[in-house]
C-alpha cells in the first residue's frame, strides 16, 4: 500500500486574527437590486437603479435624485414617489424657484462635505411654519429624511433623499448608520458611472432660471429694506425663528422681533405666505445682468 505524503506545516493561528464579517446583510432581494444597481453603471437607468436599492436597503417610502450646480437650478435624475404626487407633489413646484429655500439644497450649496445626513441635522427651527414647508414639503407628506450627498466636481454634485411618509416610524440611528456603512460602495458606483456616461451639457433654460432665482433672492426688497433687513428676511423665509435668527445673526431676538415688523410694515405684506408670494412675483422680473430690485418692475405693474 502506497504511503500517504504527510500534509505540510501549516502557520499556528495566530490568537487575535481578525474575524471574517460582512456587516451588510442583504436577502435574495437585496442581492438582485445591488447587482441591478451595479450592470446598470454608465447607463441611462444606473440613477432608478440605485434609488430602489437604496429604499430597499432602509425601507424607504420615497426617493429622488437631483443633481445640483452651482450655475443651474436643480435638475431630476430619479424619482420615485408615486403616493406624494398623488397627493399633490410636483416636481416643477419645486424647480421653479423654492428650491433656493430648501434647506438640503443649502446645506449643499454651503460646501457642506460628502455623507450622509439625517434630516434633524440641518433644518431650522420653525421649518413647518416656514414657506419652503408650506408650498412644497407639506404635499409630500414626509416626516423624515436622510440625505446623501456626493460632489461630482467643485461645481456640481448628486443628492439622494429617501424618506419616510405620515403614519410611519422615523428613521433609526442604526439605519443611518447602515446608509453611512455603505457610503464607499455608492461613491464608486457614483464616481464609475460618471467616468462612463456622456457628461451632461449645461441646459441654458435651467441657467437662466436658476440667475433669476439667484438675482431674485440677492435683490428682493433692496430698494425699501436694509442690508440686514434683507437677512433677516432671507432667515424668515427660510423658516427660521426670531431666537435661532437672532442667534445666526449675533444679535438680540427682540432685535430680530422688531426687523420683522419692519419688514411686514415697508413692503406691505401682514404674512409670512403674502411675503414669499411676493418674492415668487418678482422672480420673472429679475434681471441677472443688472443687480436692481426686482420689486420696483412687479410694483410698476
Amino acid at each position: 500500500m502506497a504511503e500517504i505524503p504527510a500534509l505540510p506545516n501549516r502557520p499556528t493561528p495566530r490568537k487575535n486574527r481578525r474575524r471574517t464579517c460582512f456587516a451588510l446583510a442583504l436577502d435574495a432581494d437585496g442581492i438582485d437590486h445591488l447587482a441591478a444597481m451595479n450592470a446598470a453603471i454608465g447607463l441611462p437607468g444606473f440613477f432608478a437603479a440605485m434609488l430602489s436599492f437604496l429604499r430597499l436597503l432602509i425601507d424607504a417610502e420615497q426617493g429622488v435624485m437631483l443633481r445640483y450646480a452651482v450655475d443651474e437650478r436643480p435638475s431630476y435624475l430619479a424619482i420615485d414617489a408615486p403616493a406624494a404626487r398623488q397627493r399633490g407633489a410636483r416636481e416643477e413646484v419645486y424647480i421653479n424657484g423654492p428650491y433656493i429655500l430648501d434647506p438640503a439644497y443649502q446645506l449643499f450649496m454651503s460646501g457642506q462635505a460628502d455623507g450622509a445626513y439625517a434630516m434633524s441635522e440641518y433644518v431650522p427651527d420653525n421649518f413647518q411654519q416656514g414657506e419652503f414647508f408650506e408650498i412644497f414639503f407639506r404635499n409630500t407628506h414626509l416626516i423624515d429624511t436622510i440625505d446623501i450627498f456626493w460632489r461630482i466636481d467643485e461645481r456640481s454634485g448628486i443628492a439622494i433623499c429617501l424618506g419616510r411618509e405620515d403614519e410611519t416610524p422615523p428613521f433609526e440611528a442604526a439605519e443611518i448608520a447602515l446608509i453611512r456603512h455603505t457610503l464607499p460602495l455608492l461613491f464608486s458606483a457614483l464616481r464609475r458611472h460618471h467616468d462612463l456616461a456622456a457628461p451632461a451639457a449645461r441646459d441654458e433654460a435651467n441657467h437662466l432660471v436658476h440667475r433669476k432665482v439667484q438675482t431674485t433672492m440677492e435683490q428682493f426688497g433692496a430698494s425699501l429694506l436694509t442690508k440686514r433687513e434683507r437677512e433677516v428676511l432671507f432667515y424668515m423665509l427660510s423658516g427660521y425663528s426670531s431666537e435661532q435668527t437672532a442667534d445666526r445673526l449675533h444679535t438680540a431676538e427682540g432685535t430680530i422681533r422688531n426687523q420683522r415688523k419692519s419688514i411686514h410694515r415697508k413692503l406691505e405684506t401682514g404674512s409670512q405666505a403674502e411675503l414669499f408670494s411676493l418674492f415668487i412675483q418678482c422672480i420673472p422680473f429679475a434681471d441677472p445682468d443688472q443687480p436692481v430690485d426686482p420689486l420696483v418692475q412687479v410694483q410698476a405693474r
